[in-house]
């Protein structure tokens, strides 16, 4: 199992007091993790209000990091492609792949805002087929619904070879996580919408992989989880309660009053699997039961949400990279047949 450190900022005037001086923080709290023994930093593209607003542009965190870090992966969790013009997004971590001498991990989502999801999808995939052929060095020549260009020459092009890796965002959608397994991307999946539909949604992801031809067992899944730990459980709960509740009115996910109302109780949360809120131990017991429930590869977690003080996340990203991380970093899933 590997571990990443998630990006997606709340902020709160009473908390956070000034956003200049919470993005200075969140960048000193990734920068860190590379350093605590994190694998991977991850950063997600949010627009309009205080949910994730603050990082609307996700190369240009990254951009920063690549300074501030010599070997943690670099990822996206997610650019949204139907918001922007894809010639300009191959270009633009292009740059964050050759200034970070080969560290981007190219995730990537749909979104859920200007259009059905089945039209979203259909954009995003051909954004995507457009920044693979911007990536490959050779003149781009494409006819398609959205976009048309021939013999268009751009640069510069990535330093990893033939490009980045790629990874899909998928929520519930059981023909997105076959698509995604079927054209060998790798996947990314958050846990706390519920993890139940991801024990066979994950499986039909790896079973795509596998009768499309990719190498077996090469596939790579992320499970991201919310994070507060703390030397007891009742203050770890405490803490994560007030700051859930909160992050949870700011959020502008799509989901139905009765699943919202659901998705406050904590201790319900953290027995599901959903979130983790509890001392280290209890942890190591939570993560290990969601690998072999869910068979991911990497675990990343946001530890600075809903109103937490820096402190607060800074113990608790502590806490995981010197008591979580050590126990599990070499450990396979256990996975049922």
């Amino acid at each position: 199992m590997k571990f990443g450190h998630f990006c997606l900022p709340t902020f709160f005037a009473d908390v956070d007091g000034d956003v200049g001086v919470l993005m200075r923080r969140w960048l000193d709290l990734l920068a860190e993790s590379e350093e605590l023994g994190f694998d991977s930093l991850w950063a997600n593209e949010h627009h309009y209000d205080a949910y994730g607003g603050i990082v609307p542009s996700t190369s240009n965190m990254l951009a920063a990091l690549s300074q501030r870090t010599r070997k943690a992966r670099l990822g996206t969790s997610v650019v949204v492609l139907p918001m922007h013009n894809p010639i300009e997004i191959a270009e633009q971590f292009a740059m964050v792949d050759l200034m970070s001498g080969g560290r981007v991990e190219f995730g990537i989502g749909r979104g859920f805002v200007g259009g059905s999801q089945d039209e979203l999808q259909l954009r995003m995939q051909e954004q995507l087929e457009v920044i693979l052929k911007a990536w490959s060095g050779e003149p781009v020549s494409h006819q398609g619904r959205l976009y048309k260009y021939e013999g268009l020459t751009v640069w510069p092009r990535p330093q990893q070879r033939p490009h980045p890796p790629i990874w899909i965002s998928c929520s519930e959608t059981p023909s997105s996580f076959e698509w995604t397994g079927r054209m060998g991307y790798d996947l990314l999946t958050v846990t706390y919408r519920g993890v139940s539909w991801l024990f066979d949604n994950n499986k039909l992801y790896r079973d795509a992989w596998q009768a499309a031809g990719h190498a077996p067992g090469r596939w790579r899944i992320t499970a991201h989880y919310h994070c507060v730990l703390a030397e007891s459980r009742q203050e770890a709960r405490e803490i994560a309660r007030e700051a859930w509740i909160r992050y949870l009115g700011v959020t502008r996910d799509p989901k139905k009053p009765e699943l919202q109302q659901a998705m406050r109780d904590i201790d319900r949360m953290v027995d599901e699997m959903r979130i983790i809120a509890c001392t280290p131990d209890e942890a190591v017991n939570v993560l290990q039961r969601a690998h072999d429930a869910m068979g991911f590869t990497e675990c990343t977690c946001t530890f600075f949400f809903g109103g937490i003080t820096f402190e607060q996340a800074q113990r608790s990203l502590r806490l995981f990279a010197r008591e979580v991380i050590p126990r599990l970093k070499d450990r396979e899933p256990h996975l049922a047949a």
